[in-house]
């Protein structure tokens, strides 16, 4: 590449924020670089209705001219990518010589990416410097820079054109939309060695994410790049410029794998730690409940409060899968920062949502009759009341996953309290007034009113919501479906034991197995913050194009741990433990708790599995979680002569879940099925 370049940013400052440039010589071996750096653009563009295809017709018609360039001498050229959202078009230029202009359908109007001022200075800075050989960061307010360098193995593909040296240099905007340009390029210059790609891209995206977040703040500005792979030296060299004017010490900045380096806060262990305490919270004042209950009406009576409880937690199948999606998709508006968006998806859920709740509603109450005698309950006047509000359980469901979406673990946190301690102390005052079974169900309704009040505070900050893109609800309807299928296993697996007692077994077996199932999935409950901080984490650095697999081993590994500990108390101690929190009337099932929490252990560790997999986009395994919950469901209606039995085949179901599931997902990371997410459409005005 010829010496004389320009300093790329102050003659590009008028460039729009889809426009990028790169400067590489025209040689047959730089054909690659360019056409990955056109391809990633055109598909991270946030208007196009199709840009695989118009991405294909871009790099043949570059590839044409490209060998056209190759016949005179080696010489360095600009190709520039300009996506027009005004007129609809993408133009490759190289120099002033050649043009290609296409015309696109527009998916949906986008509304301008939004930056926020961030005081972090990015979590994953410690682990560039873990995985770059030389890491140099030199601040100057208006002219920051970064040197990474990495020092390359055996490897290293061969130069196509015989340049011991290959350069090349980008413009890009400072946006997360366009940083997969840059690791594109890096990918295609280092074609044959990925572990080294894959760092350099790492280490790539986390400076840049720090430019953007930290130097600009909040401002409109670019990045320049130049990358420098180096063969007789083996090694690659990147080098970053902006013109932010925040700057700060990266010797501050500790190693988190140094175990007397400050702790880094981590956005999944801080979550985690936020939900674990709250979930704390709530199951010990749900196991409070329960346990006042059992004491109070004894195993018949709790038989039927459990049978409510059971629905309720049956209807979670349709908040769930309200819930994830919104989670999911509200993680990835947050990391774009587009609150329209956010705002125009939650106005599309809760719609649908409210349609859903309504159907709810008049099954439950017009069926109560029917779910009387099927069930062999005390009066249908329960299945009334609980139909009544259903609605507001339904409708928080679609706040909480944005609450969830946004991080904002704090609200999430908070809903759970409020709706924990509503249905602990209505429901006993309500029981206390003399109400019986039907005042506990009023409190718990009761208690769905209050946490979907508090769960509204998710739209306080949001613009006035629009019409959602076709094309965003088409794609939110297909991630439901799997969502839908996943949660339903869960559904029949957590649930389908209790309903099948309780209709086989008398009142006094029926309760007493409530109250064993209760226990025993305090594995389940206590690990449940995992997941819920793990998920959108996850899908937000998908999104981005950073490591998340990490996070995958480390939830297992948590989840693994507590449900071990677990299932040792269980088995050391179980007639103390049912005498303390039911009483002598229950001791029968003390042999069978442990067994039970060893049950709930390998579905929690399944559970980690389906929804790492959900948060980046895969959904198959949903399939095995359904299919074992039908067969749950079919062993234990053939095969329930005692509550032993009904145990040990859901240990055996479980168990085999899991391994499926981790087999499945081992396949699948192997193949490296998972690409790079496309961006979303956005909503349309009106």
């Amino acid at each position: 590449m010829q010496n004389a370049f320009p300093v790329l940013l102050e003659q590009v400052q008028g460039i729009d924020s889809n426009r990028m440039r790169i400067w590489v010589d025209a040689t047959p071996a730089s054909l690659p670089i360019v056409a990955a750096g056109v391809r990633a653009a055109i598909l991270r563009a946030p208007e196009i209705a199709a840009p695989e295809m118009l991405a294909t017709e871009a790099v043949r018609a570059l590839q044409a001219y490209w060998q056209i360039l190759c016949l005179a001498a080696p010489e360095t050229h600009q190709v520039c990518i300009a996506i027009d959202p005004v007129a609809w078009s993408v133009t490759i230029e190289v120099d002033d010589l050649w043009h290609w202009t296409q015309t696109y359908a527009v998916a949906a109007p986008e509304a301008e990416e939004q930056h926020s001022e961030d005081d972090s200075l990015g979590i994953g800075l410690f682990l560039v410097r873990r995985i770059m050989d030389e890491v140099e960061y030199f601040p100057q307010p208006g002219g920051n820079r970064w040197r990474l360098l990495k020092r390359l193995g055996d490897a290293l593909p061969a130069s196509q054109s015989g340049d011991p040296v290959t350069v090349v240099k980008l413009d890009l905007p400072a946006s997360y939309r366009y940083l997969s340009v840059l690791g594109e390029c890096i990918n295609a210059m280092l074609g044959g060695d990925s572990e080294a790609a894959n760092a350099l891209q790492l280490a790539a995206h986390e400076t840049c994410t720090n430019i953007i977040d930290h130097a600009y703040a909040g401002r409109n500005g670019r990045i320049e790049a130049t990358l420098t792979l180096d063969r007789p030296r083996r090694t690659f060299l990147v080098e970053t410029r902006d013109h932010g004017e925040r700057t700060f010490d990266l010797t501050l900045i500790p190693d988190r794998f140094d175990p007397t380096a400050p702790v880094m806060r981590s956005p999944l262990l801080t979550g985690s730690v936020l939900l674990f305490v709250s979930a704390t919270l709530v199951n010990a004042g749900n196991y409070l409940f329960n346990l006042l209950m059992g004491r109070w009406f004894g195993p018949a009576g709790f038989a039927d409060i459990s049978l409510v409880i059971t629905l309720f937690l049956v209807m979670s199948f349709i908040t769930a899968g309200l819930q994830t999606p919104a989670a999911r998709f509200g993680a990835l508006y947050a990391a774009d920062h587009d609150w329209q968006g956010l705002a125009d998806l939650r106005r599309w859920a809760k719609r649908r949502a409210a349609w859903i709740a309504g159907g709810l509603m008049a099954l439950l109450i017009l069926g109560s009759g029917l779910w009387t005698q099927f069930f062999g309950a005390a009066s249908n006047w329960m299945f009334v009341i609980f139909g009544m509000f259903v609605p507001f359980y339904v409708l928080q469901g679609v706040d909480r996953g944005l609450l969830q979406g946004r991080t904002r673990f704090g609200w999430l946190a908070v809903t759970y309290q409020v709706e924990m301690w509503a249905r602990l102390f209505l429901s006993l005052g309500l029981a206390l007034l003399g109400l019986g079974v039907n005042g506990v169900v009023l409190g718990i309704g009761l208690s769905f009113v209050a946490a979907w009040f508090v769960a509204q505070q998710v739209a306080r900050d949001l613009p006035p919501a629009q019409k959602l893109a076709d094309a965003v609800s088409k794609e939110i309807i297909l991630f439901t479906g799997p969502v839908l299928v996943a949660q339903l296993g869960q559904i029949l697996i957590n649930n389908s034991d209790i309903l099948i007692v309780r209709r086989y077994f008398v009142a006094e077996e029926a309760g007493a197995y409530a109250a064993l199932a209760l226990i025993g999935r305090m594995v389940f409950f206590a690990t449940w913050s995992i997941v819920t901080a793990m998920f959108p984490i996850v899908a937000q650095r998908f999104r981005r194009g950073e490591a998340h697999r990490p996070l995958f081993y480390l939830s297992l590994g948590i989840v693994l741990g507590g449900s071990l500990l677990i299932v040792m108390v269980t088995a050391l101690f179980p007639t103390q433990i049912v005498q303390l929190l039911f009483g002598d009337a229950y001791l029968a099932i003390a042999p069978l708790l442990w067994v039970y929490a060893v049950a709930t252990m390998f579905y929690a560790l399944a559970n980690v599995v389906i929804n790492y997999r959900l948060s980046i986009g895969s959904t198959g395994g949903t399939y095995l979680a359904i299919a074992a919950g039908v067969t749950q469901v079919a062993a234990l209606w053939l095969w329930h002569a005692t509550l032993a039995q009904v145990v040990w085949i859901q240990v055996g179901l479980m168990a085999t879940l899991f391994v499926l599931l981790m087999g499945w997902d081992w396949i699948n990371h192997l193949k490296g099925a998972q690409s790079a997410p496309a961006p979303l459409a956005e909503g349309a005005a009106g």
